[in-house]
C-alpha cells in the first residue's frame, strides 16, 4: 500500500489540492496535493483512486442526516406563530 504524507508536518491527511494539474502531469500520476492538516500545497505522485478530491457533497449528506435525525426544529419558547 502507498501512503502520502505531508513533507512539511508528515501528516497521512492528504487530500487533491484546489489548482489544476497539466495533463501531462496526471498522465505520470503527478498532482497537486493538499495537507489538511497544515494546509501545504505540493506536488506528489498519486496513484489513481488512493487520493480522495475534497468534495462537498459529503458535507451536504452529512448536513441532510444531521437534521433528519435531530427531528423537527424548535423555534423559542412559545412554539411556532401562527398569524
Amino acid at each position: 500500500m502507498i501512503s502520502q504524507r505531508c513533507p512539511k508536518c508528515r501528516s497521512s491527511r492528504i487530500r487533491k489540492g484546489y489548482k489544476p494539474t497539466p495533463l501531462i502531469l496526471r498522465v505520470v500520476g503527478i498532482h497537486y496535493l493538499l495537507c489538511n492538516h497544515c494546509n501545504l500545497l505540493f506536488t506528489g505522485f498519486a496513484v489513481p483512486g488512493t487520493v480522495n478530491r475534497s468534495s462537498k457533497k459529503s458535507h451536504k449528506k452529512a448536513r441532510v442526516e444531521q437534521e433528519q435525525t435531530a427531528g423537527p426544529a424548535v423555534s423559542g419558547p412559545g412554539g411556532p406563530r401562527s398569524s
